[in-house]
């Protein structure tokens, strides 16, 4: 990159084109599309907010990655968090609460902050913050679940809130899922997903690589099966790997 790089300005491209692209790909959903209507008005809102921060010398990043919990109901093969203990089985006593989380989003909002990863540990354990987050319609949130917890009051909050943007973890085909993350869980992701595409609720994948699913997670083949299951995005993510 040359000396003129801007980091902002290129960050801020990136989300128009994410917005656009969005758009675009739900036109033929009423729902979405009018929701990411108005939330491209709300980022260019929030471009301006971080603009005027920039002027007197504070960078507001416009990605901000919350990590609600630390419990997870999975022991998935090689996962780095459980590695280096910050993921576990029960829920620590210290955690933030939702009234923490809520402000901690108004004041992400008020810097202009657009997007929020919601991650664990599982994030859909929290399902008093993921209520809170929804009533932020200027933030999107992608929330990185393994896709386990899925269930009617989730259906409906994700239906009824469409700035919650589920992002369901998966390896592959259904013998590496399962050899990672647990037998039955691939099955479980398709019954997931079955459920959110008969629901027109926009969701994505995220796909951790690694020298045993390369070639599968980049075929065309595969690429072509997540979007018939309904799937709008795809996150790709890099193995960390751990002792």
């Amino acid at each position: 990159m040359g000396e003129d790089f801007n980091l902002q300005e290129y960050l801020d491209e990136g989300a128009e084109i994410i917005v656009k692209d969005a758009i675009r790909a739900t036109f033929r959903n009423p729902k979405e599309s009018l929701f990411l209507a108005k939330f491209a008005k709300h980022t260019r809102k929030a471009t301006s907010i971080r603009e005027s921060y920039s002027k007197e010398g504070q960078h507001i990043p416009i990605f901000l990655i919350a990590s609600i919990t630390s419990s997870c109901n999975l022991h998935c093969t090689g996962c780095y968090s459980r590695a280096n203990d910050a993921c576990n089985d029960n829920e620590p006593l210290d955690q933030l609460s939702g009234d923490e989380w809520e402000d901690i989003f108004t004041q992400a909002k008020d810097l202009g902050i657009s997007f929020i990863v919601l991650a664990g540990g599982e994030p859909m354990i929290r399902e008093d913050v993921i209520i809170k987050a929804s009533n932020f319609p200027e933030i999107l949130f992608p929330i990185f679940t393994n896709g386990t917890l899925l269930n009617n009051d989730y259906l409906r909050l994700f239906d009824e809130n469409r700035n919650l943007v589920p992002i369901i973890s998966i390896e592959g085909d259904e013998e590496v899922t399962d050899l990672r993350r647990g037998e039955g869980v691939y099955n479980q992701l398709l019954n997931s997903m079955d459920l959110m595409k008969r629901n027109n609720i926009i969701f994505g994948a995220s796909l951790t690589f690694t020298k045993g699913n390369l070639s599968n997670l980049l075929s065309r083949e595969y690429i072509n099966q997540l979007r018939d299951f309904g799937c709008k995005v795809i996150f790709f993510i890099e193995y960390v790997p751990v002792n």
